[in-house]
């Protein structure tokens, strides 16, 4: 049937999240100048640049998941 997974931490993917949030974070912040007014986040209100912000993180997020399951698969 199908071989036991073993047990994952709750913080096993802390490493992951805060690297995503900080590559997110820079990689939108590099982009920002470059960006409308529109999509440029001003500090302490929700905007648009925050949500297109929150999008970066999460791109950078799926892109190391990926990464880390097919680095996995590929030990097998």
């Amino acid at each position: 049937m199908f071989a036991p997974q073993p047990k994952r931490s709750i913080f096993s993917g802390l490493g992951e999240t805060f690297l995503a949030v900080v590559l997110g974070n820079i990689i939108y912040f590099a982009a920002a100048p470059l960006l409308p007014a529109a999509l440029q986040h001003e500090l302490f209100r929700p905007d648009l640049g925050l949500l297109l912000d929150f999008l970066v993180c999460a791109a950078v997020f799926y892109a190391i998941r990926l990464v880390r399951t097919s680095a996995l698969k590929h030990q097998e």
